[in-house]
């Protein structure tokens, strides 16, 4: 090595002193490392280091490399002791920390998922309650949800009596729904054979003592609609088809303000009216 570098290195060392006694370590530590590359060797720029370090770590790996070059340097045996005892002190603090900082870190719901969840429950009390509230009143309250509360059914072959007479004493086919305002209930029933009657008695529990009949429609296999028979049963409640044919019949009970809510049907196929 060159002297004019070695003075430049002691030069350095000098600043690097100067910047350690005014406190400013990391910009002394920033002269020395060059000179440890250059001059491994250098006992008092390891020193210097030493007291410049950035880590415990690289203090303490300071001091040995000082005690490796002259091991009865009592300043850094004195030095690398309390070194190392600090840093057994920050190591048992870090232990006991661990688990604290891992509670504090540990995840946590955000407020906005909070209250998502929040608005998400009210959403589902309120959709419960107007499901209630809307099969037992039959009331939509404007809202376009008719069709949720729409369906279609297939009956069973209903019972062949023959007169209306035998509806007193003969069994009757039963159905019961709850019909919402502008929802549509339809029954496919099948009829084997031609010029029959399909009696029906129908009862609103919203309708009153007289119950409405437009709202009660039956349509023949082809589609078409096929008014009611235009003579009134005596007894009330009751509406009549005529089914000119066989086939795949439709009936249909359309909701309105006048015939919402629970209803109960009775059906059955007569070959005759004769309760007019």
């Amino acid at each position: 090595m060159t002297g004019s570098l070695r003075v430049q290195h002691k030069a350095q060392l000098r600043e690097a002193y100067t910047l350690i006694k005014a406190d400013r370590r990391a910009e002394a530590y920033e002269l020395i490392a060059p000179i440890l590359v250059q001059q491994p060797n250098y006992i008092d720029a390891w020193w210097l280091a030493a007291h410049s370090a950035p880590t415990l770590s690289a203090a303490i790996a300071a001091c040995q490399k000082v005690l490796a070059l002259k091991p009865d340097h009592v300043p850094a045996q004195l030095m690398i002791e309390e070194l190392r005892r600090r840093m057994a002190v920050e190591q048992h603090l870090s232990a006991d920390q661990r688990p604290r900082r891992a509670a504090l870190t540990r995840p946590r719901p955000r407020r906005f998922v909070r209250r998502l969840l929040v608005i998400g429950v009210l959403i589902t009390l309120f959709l419960a309650l107007s499901a209630v509230t809307v099969a037992i009143t039959g009331e939509t309250f404007g809202l376009p949800i008719a069709q949720f509360f729409s369906f279609e059914q297939n009956l069973p072959d209903l019972p062949h009596l023959v007169s209306d007479e035998d509806i007193f004493t003969q069994t009757r086919a039963m159905r019961t729904g709850t019909l919402p305002i502008g929802a549509v209930h339809r029954y496919r029933l099948n009829v084997h054979r031609p010029n029959i009657i399909l009696w029906i008695n129908a009862n609103f529990w919203t309708a009153g003592v007289i119950q409405p009949r437009e709202n009660i429609r039956l349509r023949l296999p082809s589609g078409a609609l096929t008014p009611p028979r235009d003579s009134e049963s005596v007894l009330p409640n009751t509406i009549t088809f005529f089914l000119p044919v066989q086939g795949t019949y439709t009936l249909e009970l359309v909701g309105t303000p006048k015939a919402k809510s629970f209803y109960t049907l009775s059906l059955a196929f007569v070959d005759k009216v004769t309760l007019e």
